[in-house]
């Protein structure tokens, strides 16, 4: 069954590839002008996007949204975490937590538009912040965070872990599994 997923982030797109294919998705990216609103929560900006994809007329598609949250500032950075980390890099994330809490959390939300229903999903990877990390560090790209958090229960951060440990923890992953439950529990798919 083909899906379209309204992205253009390489990364993402295989993330979500490689957790549909089991399940009998073919996932193909399509390039759409979506406005992305500065408020709110990912669930909200996800279904933003989704009503608008939705009327694309492309069949079958989906889109989504992440965040950061830091536990020491309650909504923060959250759907702006992507301006937020272009604006002050690694050297203001640790200004920013300097003697704070440094508990934090991944918040994703998939939109899907199937068969003429629509709904969203979300997921959670929670953990920590590192409170030291090399001086110089390079962003992944479209992950930024990934070589500073820490997710609870692993030893080591997002960027040292394979593909399969990644996985484990991804909050897409968690996301993308539920809508998978939802289509099948409302047979929409096999």
């Amino acid at each position: 069954m083909k899906i379209f997923f309204a992205t253009q982030n390489t990364g993402k797109l295989a993330e979500a590839r490689e957790i549909l294919s089991p399940f009998g998705f073919e996932v193909e990216s399509i390039d759409l002008p979506l406005d992305e609103p500065d408020a709110g929560t990912v669930t909200e900006v996800a279904r933003i996007k989704l009503e608008q994809a939705a009327v694309s007329g492309s069949g079958p598609i989906m889109v989504d949204d992440a965040g950061l949250y830091l536990a020491a500032y309650p909504g923060f950075p959250g759907v702006l975490t992507k301006r937020v980390f272009e604006r002050i890099g690694y050297r203001g994330i640790a200004k920013l937590l300097a003697g704070e809490d440094r508990r934090a959390w991944f918040e994703g939300a998939v939109g899907v538009s199937w068969r003429g229903k629509q709904k969203v999903f979300t997921g959670k990877t929670r953990g920590v912040i590192l409170e030291e990390w090399p001086e110089r560090i390079k962003p992944e790209p479209g992950f930024p965070f990934d070589p500073i958090f820490l997710p609870d229960g692993a030893t080591k951060v997002l960027k040292d872990m394979t593909s399969a440990e990644r996985m484990h923890y991804s909050y897409r992953r968690k996301a993308l599994e539920k809508m998978v439950n939802w289509l099948k529990e409302t047979e929409q798919v096999d």
